[in-house]
């Protein structure tokens, strides 16, 4: 058995260093009909889905937020004012409210435009769709309980590229993955990849092996959480082997059928990857591109005086619900109002409302 530790430092191994050369020649291989296309598909996405992150929120319930990193952040960044502390919960959620979005507008717009100079593109998996088809009449319930044994749900994008099949599931960041998700991605592959790939050589004859990949859409290998590593860490004693440690380090491959290849792809390199999966090093500047259509699409895709006016509304109106978050002293006592002072008793009582649903 491969000792993990070793695993691990091979797989945090690489570094990667900013440099203006490198990126002044990645920038020279950026095609900027592919950067419009993603602008426009992006900018799409965001003028129907950018006011529903502020728009949705109509009460103070709605804002609910951790009520102790609430008390704590508040008291250091000294929050004690309605207007101040309605303009940080606010953006805190319309932030988060985005980067939740976010993953989503990535597999719908961006990775749609890859891979380059292919005839077939990145996409839901036909398989997956017709699974969760077959879910449609099923109530909520009964539809969580089939989930349960799903074949395809880790899986969110495929392509064929000559005689093989990718698979990837797309984690927006370097720390979005947890411990249950560890464990879910692990059962997935271990019970699934024989399904995977025999369904994958039935649905189309000239498949003869898959890649099945965990992307981060940013980071490096030196700054993630783990999480990813653990997956592949698991595999080792479920069924997979390394490929080869020197060729392709941090490769794993099935010991059965060896046709079965697990890795992950993290920040560049996932765009490299999803750019040209069968040669990641000729597609570097896919990142650039993305962002380059992103930053467009930011331009072209919204209505800045109307979200900025959107905003400050939904703001205006947090602040005077704060505002009105007040004990009557003589309810409180007499220890309480001794020991507190009325700022730290306001945010007491906005932390307090993390627990209730009505009233507040």
């Amino acid at each position: 058995m491969v000792a993990k530790n070793s695993f691990y430092r091979i797989l945090k191994s690489k570094k990667s260093v900013f440099e203006t050369s490198k990126i002044s020649d990645l920038f020279s291989h950026v095609d900027k009909e592919r950067v419009d296309r993603i602008a426009e598909s992006v900018s799409v996405y965001i003028r129907d889905n950018l006011p529903k992150a502020f728009d949705k929120r109509e009460n103070l319930a709605d804002y609910r937020t951790n009520p102790y990193v609430l008390l704590t952040s508040a008291s250091v960044l000294d929050l004690d004012d309605p207007a101040r502390f309605a303009d940080f919960i606010f953006n805190s959620k319309f932030y988060m409210a985005l980067e939740t979005s976010f993953g989503k507008s990535i597999e719908s717009a961006f990775v749609g435009q890859y891979p380059i100079n292919s005839t077939t593109h990145w996409e839901e998996p036909l398989e997956k769709i017709a699974e969760f088809k077959g879910l449609e009449g099923f109530t909520r319930e009964e539809k969580a309980q089939k989930r349960v044994g799903s074949v395809w749900r880790e899986i969110d994008k495929s392509v064929v590229v000559g005689d093989h099949r990718y698979f990837v599931t797309i984690k927006s960041g370097p720390n979005t993955i947890n411990d249950s998700q560890v464990q879910a991605m692990t059962d997935a592959i271990r019970n699934n990849y024989k399904t995977w790939i025999n369904e994958s050589k039935r649905n189309n004859r000239s498949v003869k092996s898959i890649d099945v990949v965990v992307g981060l859409t940013y980071g490096t290998d030196k700054t993630t959480n783990n999480k990813e590593n653990q997956i592949l860490a698991k595999l080792l004693d479920n069924g997979f082997v390394e490929e080869d440690r020197e060729r392709c380090p941090g490769v794993l491959i099935d010991r059965e059928t060896r046709t079965v290849r697990v890795y992950r792809k993290i920040g560049i390199e996932y765009w490299a990857f999803m750019g040209s999966p069968t040669d990641p090093s000729s597609a570097q500047h896919v990142f650039l591109e993305i962002l380059l259509g992103l930053s467009k699409a930011l331009s072209i895709g919204i209505d800045r005086k109307s979200v900025e006016g959107g905003v400050n509304k939904k703001i205006r109106e947090l602040s005077m619900a704060l505002s009105k978050l007040q004990f009557p002293q003589k309810s409180l006592p007499t220890w309480i109002k001794n020991d507190f002072s009325e700022e730290e008793l306001f945010l007491l009582t906005t932390a307090m409302t993390a627990f209730y649903d009505e009233g507040i």
